[in-house]
């Protein structure tokens, strides 16, 4: 009676264990794939909502420091953009600033034969950096005139959203510019290097330096940008210094002579004021 009284508690502790572990394994299962994906599709659809995007394809793993993603497709909601390859993603927490008042979290992604990385903070704040990017992936493809090029080094600085008193920073190196026109417009321009430098308060940017050099024409400018809400909201007012060096294409030059005043050392003042979809 004895020995079956221990047998039978044998098998009951056997099964409870059984019956745990199998408990333990559900909640497991729970814990660490259903809020992955829970998670994945609340990232996913932050990332199309607020960048009115629309990630086609790829792979996004969250893992329990940091978020990897690879090959993803990204299509903007605009048909005028071509959509944008990123060969790989990575986000993970700035531990410097982990337990201060602005925690943040740093960005990391390889796109467009180059890199960009940004630290964006709870408060706002956007610092980002990029260099070797391809151009023309990255641009409107219905224009009249193409632009390839790259995009060397970007310095930037402000914050996610601009408030009226968000102060920003920009610095642009473009190397290898060139401008190419369509079965319309048969022209081809190279712009060489150009530096821009800007800063900005709210949504007014103002355009401290821009200069090119090393290309067909040699051009000093400063301006201002008004950001709207589009294209035909936004609002330039640009003067420019041009001198078109011996390699310039006469057709440019032309061109030139029509919308611009000649100067007496033979350069050409160009002014471009209005909405950025005009010009």
């Amino acid at each position: 009676m004895k020995q079956t009284i221990l047998m039978l508690f044998s098998r009951s502790k056997i099964a409870l264990v059984v019956i745990l572990l199998f408990i333990f394994g559900l909640l497991a299962g729970i814990l660490f794939s259903f809020p992955e994906m829970k998670i994945k599709q609340l990232l996913i659809s932050s990332i199309e909502r607020q960048g009115h995007v629309v990630i086609e394809q790829g792979d996004i793993n969250i893992g329990v420091l940091s978020i990897e993603g690879s090959d993803l497709l990204i299509r903007p909601e605009n048909p005028s953009w071509e959509p944008i390859s990123i060969n790989s993603l990575h986000i993970a927490p700035l531990w410097l600033f982990l337990l201060t008042k602005n925690p943040g979290i740093r960005l990391k992604m390889q796109l467009s034969g180059g890199t960009l990385l940004a630290d964006m903070f709870r408060d706002g704040t956007l610092v980002a950096t990029a260099s070797q990017l391809n151009l023309a992936p990255l641009l409107p493809k219905d224009q009249a005139v193409k632009v390839s090029g790259q995009l060397a080094e970007m310095k930037l600085s402000g914050t996610i959203s601009l408030g009226k008193t968000s102060e920003s920073f920009v610095a642009l190196t473009l190397k290898n510019v060139r401008a190419t026109g369509n079965r319309a417009l048969k022209m081809e321009l190279n712009l060489g290097d150009i530096v821009i430098n800007g800063t900005g308060r709210g949504r007014s940017f103002k355009i401290v330096s821009l200069k090119a050099d090393r290309g067909d024409l040699s051009i000093s400018g400063k301006g201002s940008i008004l950001l709207g809400r589009d294209l035909s909201s936004t609002r330039v007012n640009i003067k420019m210094d041009i001198h078109p060096e011996e390699t310039a294409d006469p057709m440019v030059v032309e061109l030139l002579k029509l919308g611009t005043r000649q100067t007496a050392n033979g350069s050409y003042e160009l002014s471009l004021s209005g909405s950025l979809s005009e010009l």
